[in-house]
């Protein structure tokens, strides 16, 4: 992508980005209600505040600034793909041309409904695109039909997963966050 490119889509694609939180300081309290609630996002605040050795009024007050400073941007499930249909996890890296508006390969991006989440990079590639597809046919739908109708694209690789190894517990290292 041209700078002169980058320059014209600069504030309508960060406006599309997940803007990034300032940091908040954090005791050892906070880190592990982040813990626990990382585990279970459905634990109940008295289960929490036993875990941590706190009321359930005081967890409440903990998670709630939490989520009010950005910490905690929501509470959610994660999902077994597999259970429900689409097996298939394609990672796309993405170069557009330089005459390409990223907006628009974005919105193009957008409206195809096994995309699950687009990452804006540097270096090589511009972007990378995650799909949860059924099966063989709909890659071959994806790539061919598509992928293949969105104006501006270089060129696309497609990565199929072959499995995933899934970090236990993450915050432990990343936050140094005893388990």
């Amino acid at each position: 992508m041209t700078d002169s490119a980058a320059a014209d889509d600069a504030t309508t694609i960060l406006d599309l980005l997940v803007p990034s939180t300032p940091t908040v300081e954090l005791d050892n309290i906070d880190l592990q209600l982040i813990r626990h609630l990382h585990e279970d996002s459905s634990i109940s605040l008295r289960s929490l505040g036993a875990l941590v050795g706190m009321s359930a009024p005081s967890v409440g007050e903990r998670v709630a600034r939490l989520e009010r400073t950005g910490v905690i941007r929501r509470r959610s499930i994660e999902m077994d793909w597999s259970a429900m249909g689409r097996p298939m996890l394609v990672v796309i890296p993405i170069k557009i041309t330089s005459d390409a508006k990223m907006l628009t390969v974005i919105e193009a991006l957008q409206s195809i409904s096994s995309l699950t989440e687009i990452l804006i990079l540097s270096g090589t590639y511009d972007m990378m695109a995650r799909f949860r597809l059924k099966d063989h046919a709909e890659l071959q739908t994806l790539l061919l039909e598509k992928l293949g109708a969105v104006p501006g694209l270089q060129r696309v690789e497609a990565m199929i997963s072959l499995g995933r190894v899934d970090d236990t517990s993450p915050l432990s290292h990343i936050l140094g966050i005893d388990d």
